[in-house]
């Protein structure tokens, strides 16, 4: 009686010069793998793209400055929220020209930042002259980001022995 004896090594092999899995099946698996990172690409850029224009709320402070001491009314609107210019009363062009027409140069410096769920808060010294003497006053700036944009949203006056920022 003949036995038969089990082939070793396993099932059935592919002959020589013969590809185990079919031209198409790579080229499939290629393309699913490009379209992969494609899409990666593209959330890498988008995000990119909006952590390079969230803006500076700084600047906004320099633009409002700016706005003041050259009269722009469109920088002035375009720095600074609604509810602001509602609470000091320059809500069109005409006021804001007619009431700070005549302000001279104003010097600031940011003496402290911290921020706080959507806004950034600023102390300043602000420094102007009166009469010849010159004048520090201590500000408190709250710039809000509104719509991706950082706007002044308020100011208010820092007394002596206030708070500080923490």
């Amino acid at each position: 009686m003949v036995h038969a004896q089990a082939p070793q090594g396993g099932g059935p092999r592919p002959g020589p010069g013969r590809a185990g899995r079919p031209l198409w099946h790579w080229l499939v698996l290629a393309g699913i793998a490009l379209l992969g990172l494609l899409v990666v690409g593209v959330f890498a850029i988008v995000i990119a793209v909006q952590l390079l224009t969230r803006g500076d709320p700084e600047s906004t402070l320099d633009d409002f400055y700016t706005s003041l001491e050259s009269t722009d009314c469109a920088l002035f609107m375009d720095s600074t929220t609604e509810q602001y210019r509602e609470m000091t009363g320059l809500t069109s062009c005409e006021v804001f020209e007619e009431n700070l027409g005549g302000i001279s140069s104003v010097e600031y410096r940011v003496e402290e930042r911290i921020n706080r769920r959507g806004y950034a808060i600023f102390e300043v010294t602000e420094t102007y002259s009166v009469d010849g003497e010159e004048v520090d006053v201590s500000l408190r700036y709250y710039v809000r980001r509104v719509d991706g944009q950082w706007d002044l949203d308020g100011i208010e006056l820092v007394e002596d022995g206030a708070e500080p920022l923490t």
